[in-house]
């Protein structure tokens, strides 16, 4: 159980570690980069796209940004897809083609088919769009949206590219559009939701910089603090867990103590009877249950970090998953855990420092026993 205790507090560190990359590596490859910027007010829940809070870049405003790095702006705004019958309500991401890949290297995007060409009737849908709507490359459909304005609009397209972006939150809802065909549908007129920064600096610097002028800037670790948060809370779960197995693990390493007391009675009392100091004879049972509680521990920690540095270079492909329970959160569907010699360090010093606790009482009875009545035990 020791063992058991360690190993679970070095793969559940290593994971939940992990998770935190996982929300970063996501964040920054498809939509957030190192600094992003809202227009004052606008909604940062990641669900919530309204056009009508979206705003144009100043001229100010721009001249910063191209001293402070690569950048790219999008315009996010809510849409329905409609094929025959059936009709899903959908995320339309409106890209600059020519900036896009300044900021966003897209080595990790997945693509079937061919990005939307400026100025045609093309899309680009999320892999788990085109899953639910079961749609493939050249199939024609209709998104209908609304224009800044409020009015309606409805207009046919073309799917030219099923993207995977590994972020199942656009995967499952975005439509991608090249901001030229999404002017004709939304009517955009040059406002824009988000902007995505790749500083020359540090991000904290961009962010100080590109800060106000009625834009909220954020560094990419604030963007996730939301996501992170939840994982300090998985952490704190896993070490109710991990306590839970290490008490069970001290009473079984107690119980061993006390067993292998009464068992060697005479051999205590003989060694009292000969001069041995009551102190070490406390020591020798603290030192047999440490030596158990090493050997457990060493084990589990070989086992969880073996099983957290495979991991870290393969992954945990959790997509099958992901799309069998329709879960849309800005993370990706690849998770690596993270190895690190603290908490493996941490752990293994943990499941030590329990089971010499767990020896103490066991010691201590045993430096107790008068000398007369052992040797005169059975």
């Amino acid at each position: 159980d020791d063992g058991a205790g360690v190993a679970i507090m070095v793969l559940g560190w290593g994971l939940v570690d992990g998770l935190d990359d996982n929300v970063l590596r996501a964040a920054r490859s498809t939509y957030a980069s190192e600094v992003i910027l809202r227009p004052d007010g606008y909604p940062d829940d990641g669900m919530r796209y309204p056009l009508d809070e979206a705003a144009p870049i100043s001229e100010t405003l721009r001249s910063k940004l191209d001293d402070v790095g690569a950048w790219t702006a999008r315009t996010v705004f809510p849409g329905r897809i409609v094929r025959g019958s059936e009709s899903q309500h959908v995320s339309v991401w409106a890209y600059d083609g020519e900036s896009e890949t300044q900021v966003f290297n897209r080595e990790g995007w997945q693509v079937t088919g061919a990005w939307p060409a400026p100025g045609k009737t093309e899309i680009g849908l999320g892999s788990g769009l085109a899953r639910l709507m079961e749609l493939k490359v050249g199939d024609e459909v209709v998104i209908e949206g609304r224009t800044r304005d409020g009015a309606i609009n409805a207009l046919g397209y073309t799917v030219s590219a099923i993207v995977r972006v590994d972020n199942s939150s656009i995967d499952a809802l975005g439509v991608w559009m090249e901001a030229k065909t999404a002017q004709e549908l939304a009517q955009l007129n040059g406002v824009l939701t988000h902007i995505a920064v790749a500083p020359k600096g540090s991000a904290d610097a961009a962010k100080t910089t590109l800060s106000g002028m009625g834009w909220t800037a954020l560094t990419v670790t604030e963007e996730c603090d939301d996501l992170i948060a939840m994982n300090r809370i998985r952490r704190k779960s896993i070490g109710t867990v991990v306590v839970m197995i290490m008490l069970i693990a001290a009473t079984g390493i107690a119980n061993t103590v006390i067993m292998a007391t009464f068992e060697r009675i005479r051999e205590i009392g003989t060694l009292l009877a000969l001069g041995m100091p009551r102190a070490d004879v406390r020591t020798l049972f603290l030192l047999e249950g440490g030596v158990m509680g090493l050997v457990a521990g060493v084990l589990g920690a070989v086992i969880g970090g073996s099983a957290v540095l495979y991991w870290q270079s393969h992954g945990i492909d959790l997509s099958k998953q992901i799309d069998e329970v329709g879960a849309i959160i800005s993370m990706s569907t690849m998770v690596y855990t993270h190895f690190s010699w603290i908490p493996l360090l941490l752990s293994l010093t943990f499941g030590v420092g329990i089971a010499v606790l767990a020896s103490l009482w066991p010691a201590t009875h045993a430096s107790r026993i008068v000398p007369a009545d052992a040797v005169k035990a059975d």
